[in-house]
């Protein structure tokens, strides 16, 4: 969920795509802070950190907008077969269980 960090006025930033990245984040700052302490990356020995800070970006990079695929609506095959016994004795729900049945019989026909 990290899209990039950059340093700035000693400032480590931490850009994020999600806020609940932040939130995770900012629970963990403590102990990013310390373990930077001990441990600094070569990359990171010529600069002085003294503070790490992250922030949110709603701006969507231009790999991303490419690699999205627009989604397909997703279809299933009919499993019914309409091969079932109608035990009712009413007789509106009987006719209703009928037609029912024969609609399934006529889309697995086709």
């Amino acid at each position: 969920m990290i899209k990039f960090a950059y340093i700035k006025n000693d400032t480590l930033f931490f850009v994020l795509n999600h806020p609940g990245a932040k939130q995770e984040f900012d629970n963990n700052i403590q102990s990013i802070k310390s373990a930077l302490k001990f441990v600094q990356p070569k990359e990171c020995q010529e600069f002085s950190i003294t503070d790490i800070k992250a922030f949110v970006s709603h701006t969507l990079n231009r790999q991303t907008e490419q690699t999205i695929a627009p989604k397909l609506p997703q279809t299933y095959p009919e499993r019914a077969t309409g091969s079932f016994e109608i035990t009712t004795k009413d007789e509106n729900l009987r006719n209703l269980l009928e037609s029912i049945r024969s609609l399934i019989k006529e889309k697995n026909a086709t």
